[in-house]
């Protein structure tokens, strides 16, 4: 017989690693998952069932405000639009109602619980305003780091964003509605924080972590539910081995490293955008796509300079400037 988990927060990783793994109890009441955000995820992330999408996305396309910098576009969906509350609240019918004696705890209460730089992420839904079908929108501001979306949800628009240094970013939600979208009924804005910046951490001393609690959050595109999904499964796997922290640190080691390479690149962003620069700006189609695909490597980005070398002297100028 395995350990018994307690787990505390139940999110997407909670939720999933008390589907996986079987002998969990819970500390808090499992109320409605309410937290906002985009809904999307790769469409090959485990545990996600056909029932709880819809909307689909296989086209991808990039503005700096209006100036649009590139598309991506799949022969099938890359992405699913999912009903997050009802997929999440699905995976935690094998729940205890409430627990005894339990031999591990992990955490899995995402930003409230990670270490790390943290932002406010606004999130609306949007009716009456019609863009390009099974298509995301990313719309990038030249000063600023971060950006907002658009995405498809069926027949509305879920519509957010998030900008380092924004305390409040709902007034610039809805001046994106009206002035790019240009209008449309604004419904449940809703906000919530995201780590940006984060410190991966899977064992705290005390307890596990799964998810943003453990810092598997893209810096890049705040992209956290295939990382928890993923760490859920790593982990319900890692504590029937004999070590498990080193099982478990060993199957995220891909998902962790590009975090990592994602925190440097997001600092040189920052400093860049400060210089009077925003790199994205200057990227091509190749970078587009390894950004969709949580990809990015050095190798990308020495392509892209080789490929476009005075818009890496602008990047260079403006990092020296800073």
């Amino acid at each position: 017989m395995g350990l018994a988990a307690e787990v505390v927060g139940l999110g997407p990783a909670g939720s999933a690693f008390a589907r996986l793994y079987g002998s969990v109890c819970r500390r808090e009441r499992a109320g409605s998952y309410t937290k906002p955000c985009g809904e999307a995820v790769p469409s090959d992330t485990p545990l996600v069932g056909r029932e709880h999408v819809i909307d689909k996305v296989r086209s991808y396309r990039f503005y700096c405000w209006r100036r649009e910098i590139g598309e991506v576009s799949y022969a099938r969906a890359r992405w699913y639009i999912v009903n997050k509350r009802a997929w999440v609240e699905s995976l935690r019918d094998c729940l205890e109602p409430s627990c005894g004696r339990a031999d591990i705890i992990v955490r899995a209460g995402g930003p409230y619980q990670s270490a790390g730089e943290k932002i406010i992420v606004a999130r609306a839904y949007v009716k009456g305003v019609r863009l390009s079908d099974e298509t995301a929108y990313f719309v990038f501001l030249q000063g600023a780091a971060g950006f907002f979306w658009a995405f498809p949800r069926g027949g509305l628009l879920n519509v957010g964003g998030g900008f380092i240094g924004a305390r409040d970013p709902t007034p610039h939600l809805l001046y994106f509605v009206r002035r790019w979208l240009g209008g449309g009924h604004v419904l449940d804005v809703r906000g919530a924080p995201l780590t940006v910046s984060p410190r991966v951490l899977l064992h705290d001393g005390s307890g596990f972590r799964v998810g943003e609690a453990a810092g598997l959050v893209f810096p890049l595109t705040g992209e956290g539910v295939r990382p928890a999904v993923l760490s859920a499964m790593a982990l319900a796997r890692a504590l029937r081995s004999k070590r498990p922290l080193a099982a478990y640190r060993k199957e995220l080691e891909g998902v962790i490293r590009q975090i990592e390479f994602q925190k440097r690149v997001l600092g040189l962003v920052r400093r860049a955008i400060a210089g009077g620069i925003h790199p994205l700006s200057l990227a091509d189609d190749g970078v587009l796509r390894d950004y969709i695909e949580e990809n990015l490597s050095a190798r990308t980005l020495l392509a892209l300079l080789s490929r476009r070398p005075l818009a890496g002297i602008k990047i260079v100028t403006a990092l020296v400037r800073r």
